[in-house]
């Protein structure tokens, strides 16, 4: 017979077909947005933009990023998600095209708007499909994998910048990445949008807002979101500002994403199996990454070199790994599926608020020559106290015995 059943055995469940067709958009959304990332700070600076400028353009772009996840939120679930995931690429190209070619700080300002908002609002619709696709992987396990497509694109995109930036001219990078979202928009929209899933209408917004508002626990977990991502933007603000323009030349920025993304692709999923081995709750990762925040911080006070450089982006590496995933786990957990779309909108805020001022923060100091010490240590202190804050609000937290238990951070009674 032609339907054996080894080839009927072959064929890949429908909700992996569409995991892999959600991990192939996320890849082109998080290359888009990645891949010039590692060279705008420079490309900034060289244009005669003052530090302040070029921090508030940088800071306009993750506001944007984080901000549209939580405006756009109410309207998501009312559009196609074909039409909606392909006019975040358009966008995102119209934007980065328009950096390429504005020599204003308004035009630039509106290009890394266009871009910061396709990218918030593509992730939000991608991150939420991605809930929907639970079967027999866990949730945090799902994340993980889209964590190492994310860091694949952080390490080619930004490769490819490098290279055209120094080879070609500083606004290639802009003009290439501009041109390569709208064309692979239009092919994912042709060939992979009709497998996605049509989100269900979500609850109110603003009961959703006002349930997150009254729940300690989502409140905690606000914080150390913001607090989180204030490090992280660490990564692609202070360290290839310092690295391109003190330390090394532009023709090397590119090595930051590169080890971020070789970390994260190659020590995910042993560091997620040893915590669990360990038997590491989520609380107990974010009081492990604010230990690492500290090192980081307290190692840059004392000298700041090559060395010390990458050895802080490795740890800041590492806290990337073990926290965000512990963060989407306990955002979710406990919560009706209708109010995802809105809960992860609403986080948003904190994650753009943190990486906002930590891209702004990163912008100052890495224009302000070396001489940081005190700023680096004070930083290190308040993530000292953060780990010991999270220690003493653990149990609130994890919000042991106060309600139902779930599966992989869903009420599957209410979802």
């Amino acid at each position: 017979m032609m339907n054996s059943p080894r080839a009927t055995m072959r064929q890949p469940k429908p909700a992996q077909r569409m995991f892999w067709n959600v991990f192939a958009q996320n890849f082109l959304n998080n290359y888009g947005y990645f891949a010039p990332l590692s060279v705008l700070g420079v490309y900034l600076l060289d244009r005669s933009l003052s530090a302040a400028q070029v921090g508030t353009l940088l800071l306009l772009l993750s506001a944007s990023g984080r901000a549209s996840r939580a405006l756009f939120a109410p309207l998501l679930d009312r559009i196609p998600t074909r039409c909606a995931l392909t006019t975040t690429y358009l966008v995102m190209g119209a934007g980065y095209i328009i950096v390429a070619e504005s020599a204003a700080f308004v035009g630039t300002a509106l290009g890394l708007f266009m871009v910061g908002t396709a990218y918030g609002s593509c992730s939000l619709l991608l991150r939420v499909i991605t809930v929907r696709l639970r079967e027999d992987q866990s949730l945090r396990l799902m994340l993980v994998k889209l964590a190492v497509g994310t860091n694949i694109a952080a390490t080619l995109g930004p490769l490819l910048s490098s290279l055209l930036y120094v080879q070609m001219a500083p606004n290639a990078p802009f003009l290439v990445t501009g041109l390569l979202m709208v064309s692979g928009g239009l092919v994912c929209h042709a060939f992979l949008g009709s497998e996605l899933p049509e989100l269900d209408r979500g609850g109110n917004w603003w009961k959703s807002l006002l349930h997150s508002a009254t729940r300690s626990d989502l409140r905690l977990v606000f914080v150390a979101t913001a607090f989180t991502w204030f490090a992280l933007a660490q990564i692609f603000s202070f360290a290839p500002i310092v690295l391109g323009r003190l330390l090394a030349g532009p023709e090397i920025v590119w090595t930051i994403a590169g080890l971020n993304a070789a970390l994260v692709v190659g020590a995910s999923m042993p560091l997620m199996k040893a915590l669990e081995r360990a038997h590491v709750d989520d609380v107990g990762s974010l009081i492990l990454s604010a230990v690492l925040v500290l090192a980081c911080f307290a190692l840059l006070s004392g000298l700041v070199n090559l060395f010390t450089l990458y050895l802080a982006v490795a740890l800041l590496t590492v806290v990337e790994i073990v926290a965000l995933p512990s963060l989407s786990v306990l955002l979710v957990q406990n919560t009706p599926g209708r109010d995802h779309l809105a809960l992860l909108g609403i986080n948003a805020i904190g994650m753009g608020l943190g990486e906002a001022l930590g891209n702004f923060v990163g912008a100052v100091l890495g224009s302000a020559e070396l001489h940081n010490t005190f700023a680096f240590a004070g930083i290190a202190a308040l993530y000292g106290l953060g780990a010991m804050w999270l220690y003493r609000f653990r149990s609130k937290m994890l919000d042991i015995g106060g309600r139902k238990a779930t599966q992989d951070g869903i009420d599957v009674e209410r979802s």
